[in-house]
């Protein structure tokens, strides 16, 4: 009964390390969003029982954006900003410097942009 670990992309099980500039780049896929309290707010919907469409519909329908998405990123980072209990899982809101977004053979480099994605437990929802 634990929905909110089921979001169908885990950015730590599709985790392949590699070097850049002294920098840990980790490639994942996975649930971003644009602020902590979007993020919060999507664990919170899974946490309640709603399936990842709609949380992810909810938080952008209130934010009147794209505020988050499911993502195949590179990033770097990983520190936590936020802890939150949700069906007595330890669940952290964590910020990442995104610093490419693929879509499975082809990369678009970018600035580092600060997102925010969650872990539970060490495993990335």
């Amino acid at each position: 009964m634990y929905r909110i670990l089921q979001i169908p992309l885990l950015l730590s099980l599709l985790c392949l390390p590699a070097k850049a500039q002294e920098q840990t780049l980790v490639v994942g896929r996975g649930v971003v969003c644009d602020t902590a309290e979007q993020m919060e707010r999507f664990i919170g919907l899974r946490g309640n029982g709603k399936e990842a469409v709609v949380a992810l519909q909810t938080v952008n329908e209130e934010a009147q954006i794209v505020a988050c998405t499911v993502a195949l990123i590179m990033f770097t980072g990983g520190e936590p900003v936020v802890e939150l209990t949700i069906r007595g899982k330890l669940v952290s809101v964590v910020a990442i410097t995104v610093h490419a977004i693929g879509n499975g053979s082809v990369w678009r480099k970018m600035p580092g942009i600060t997102q925010y994605t969650a872990t539970v437990k060490g495993t990335v929802i």
